[in-house]
């Protein structure tokens, strides 16, 4: 019986793939008898390669190709579009840069022999992990291809040929190698060089014998039908960061030191249950339960320690983002680390209850005046915050203090209130409960904007309307179960008049235990009952909802317009009377970054805008902690209408509940 070592179709459409527009490759052919050398061949066209392959004698061999993209010199070698025995294969100098990242998931066996169809499970399996926590992470899809052996996934990329992008490739295998490899089945690290071959997808995968138990099987793609889109590098950065590079260092509190930290005795020590795996770089503890989450189960919580003595953790779920090992030791040690100094109060300005009496009443149970000592003494109340995901601002000022009221303003266009729906987001995901007036929207509106931040980029879809896009409506439904309990809208049909609103929301405050009350905008509300005078309305309006911050221990934010239509805002810029900045706790200013931008901060500093964002923010007034004159990126996402940190940034929110369901089920 013939045996076809080739499917013509599939080798066709693998170039078409992979190489398209006539982009040169090298396609190599490694004889059964690894003696003999290999027969090297440089092509562009899929025809010519089948040709050619037709002339050799294939049986026992296998078939690679390149993957990246070869300078256009290599196609004048003797081998130009046949197959040379012996002749020079691409170097790494070869390369001009990188097209693929290649992340190879082989099982583990004796060498020599073909997979078994239980290992070849092991490696489908894995490949569905990384392919969810990657596309979880920010990745665009990758292309799907089944060596014969195991699975590859490739995703598409536009990355130079230097030493730092070699060693970011390097990197994302390790990170992988790190989190996701086991004993059955493992990542190939050693994929990272730009000369690097992968199966020529559409050949046979001859290794070993060709028994029952391990057939020699066809490679191909997986995929029928995908748009290849290039992974931004700043997402394998991002990916990178999961290596632990600094050990510990010596602090007030250690009691280790960096040279003799002995993390299985530390283990021990805290009855922290795990299973140990050690390789070449690293020592992985798979732990039996997540020290933040006890329902997180093995393998889902993992700590690193790699030879240098640096230590990582790293759990799966969404409730662990951002804990480190820092924080997972402080747990046990609260002291391990010297505690951070706090912001100390730079900056009061003066604040006030225009509506107290003119004679004071000294109460039976509070002195008039206190002394230090009753301040001291005094039981001390925990403070609340609530986190923003602005990084820089919660790190600079810890977040939204409960209790205070936070102006955002800026000029019209800025994203203010892009900004609020996603502090919004982030406040509900953090565990607090929200309630919003929003003036200017309809409901449906709203929430379809709120749903495309909540819904994040894997899970949104494109309209027929450039730049358009909407969200299934299952994940809609998901969405809004999650928010349910958590999260309301105010009903315009209501109307606008300030006095009627604030009776229903402090009701709202009182019967579902609110913590953040947001009013978008101070515009839209109907605030004449205050006072026949614009200003003095506008002041009662500021000193009321500082009042009632304070009084039902919920932070308030307010989008204002600001009083000039461009230029860079300084404190008192916010439109209206200057008792909104008096009365208010935190004012944040957030521009679009253009050449207006450009000229005014020119015009202000002396120099240009040194940041890369699409949008900037910067904090005017901050009552509990110093500012400056610092202006912070944040970066728009057209895809989801985010304002994100970094490019990088790929929140998933608490809706979408990742516990290592498979992404894709990968064909076989």
């Amino acid at each position: 019986m013939a045996i076809d070592y080739f499917d013509e179709a599939e080798l066709r459409r693998t170039i078409s793939i992979m190489k398209p527009a006539g982009e040169l490759f090298e396609v190599r052919i490694i004889p059964a008898n690894k003696k003999q050398k290999p027969y090297v061949g440089y092509f562009k066209d899929a025809d010519v390669l089948i040709r050619e392959l037709k002339r050799q004698s294939l049986k026992g061999a296998n078939i690679y190709i390149t993957l990246q993209a070869i300078k256009e010199a290599c196609y004048s070698r003797e081998q130009r579009d046949c197959f040379v025995q012996g002749a020079s294969t691409t170097s790494d100098n070869d390369v001009e840069g990188y097209n693929w990242l290649m992340i190879d998931l082989d099982p583990e066996r004796p060498s020599g022999v073909s997979s078994s169809e239980e290992e070849l499970k092991a490696a489908k399996d894995l490949g569905n992990k990384i392919y969810k926590y990657l596309s979880d992470l920010g990745f665009e899809k990758p292309l799907l291809g089944f060596s014969g052996n195991g699975v590859h996934l490739l995703y598409r990329v536009e990355i130079a040929n230097n030493k730092d992008r070699i060693s970011l490739i390097q990197n994302c295998l390790k990170a992988l190698d790190m989190l996701f490899s086991t004993d059955a089945v493992k990542v190939d690290c050693a994929n990272f060089n730009p000369s690097r071959i992968c199966k020529l997808y559409g050949t046979l995968a001859q290794k070993g014998s060709n028994t029952e138990i391990r057939p020699h099987r066809m490679s191909r793609i997986l995929n029928r039908e995908i748009e290849l889109k290039p992974t931004d590098v700043q997402y394998l950065e991002k990916l990178c960061e999961v290596i632990p590079k600094e050990p510990e260092k010596p602090q007030k509190y250690n009691n280790y030191k960096p040279s003799d930290f002995d993390l299985d005795d530390w283990l021990f020590k805290y009855g922290i249950n795990y299973q140990k795996r050690s390789e070449k770089d690293y020592d992985k503890y798979v732990l039996d339960e997540c020290p933040f989450n006890s329902e997180h189960k093995a393998p889902d919580a993992c700590i690193f320690k790699s030879r240098n003595g640096a230590i990582g953790f790293k759990c799966f779920h969404n409730s662990c983002q951002g804990h480190t090992w820092q924080d997972l030791r402080q747990i046990y040690e609260p002291d391990a680390y010297e505690k951070k100094r706090q912001y100390e109060e730079s900056q009061m300005f003066k604040t006030y209850n225009r509506n107290e009496p003119v004679h004071i009443e000294p109460k039976s149970d509070k002195p008039i005046f206190y002394s230090a000592k009753e301040i001291v003494e005094r039981p001390k109340q925990t403070e609340q915050i609530i986190k923003t995901g602005i990084d820089l601002f919660d790190k600079q000022f810890r977040g939204l203090k409960k209790k205070n009221v936070t102006v955002l303003s800026g000029q019209t266009g800025s994203a203010k209130s892009t900004l609020l729906s996603q502090l919004i987001l982030n406040a509900i995901d953090t565990g607090n409960n929200t309630a919003v007036f929003s003036g200017e929207l309809s409901d449906e509106d709203y929430m379809k904007w709120m749903m495309l931040q909540a819904a994040g980029k894997p899970f949104v879809e494109p309209t027929q309307w450039e730049n358009y896009y909407k969200v299934p409506y299952e994940y809609q439904l998901k969405i809004a179960d999650w928010l349910e309990g958590k999260f309301w809208l105010y009903n315009n049909d209501y109307g606008f008049r300030f006095e009627a609103i604030i009776e229903q929301l402090e009701k709202m405050i009182e019967d579902n235990k609110l913590d953040l009350l947001c009013i978008d905008n101070l515009m839209a509300l109907d605030i004449s009952s205050l006072s026949s005078e614009k200003y003095d309305a506008q002041s009662k309006f500021a000193w009321q909802l500082h009042e009632l911050a304070k009084r039902k221990n919920v932070h308030i934010i307010i989008v204002c317009h600001p009083k000039k239509p461009n230029g860079l805002l300084g404190l008192y810029d916010v439109s209206g009377t200057s008792d909104i900045v008096n009365a208010v706790d935190n004012i944040i200013y957030v521009y679009r970054y253009g050449r207006l931008f450009e000229n005014n901060y020119q015009q202000m500093f002396g120099r240009s805008y040194q940041g890369a964002g699409t949008n900037i923010w910067h904090c005017a007034k901050a009552r509990f902690g110093s500012v400056d004159d610092e202006y912070n990126d944040l970066f728009y996402e057209p895809e989801t209408k985010r304002l994100k940190n970094s490019v990088s940034e790929n929140r998933q929110y608490g809706w979408y509940v990742s516990e290592f369901e498979p992404a894709v089920d990968i064909p076989f």
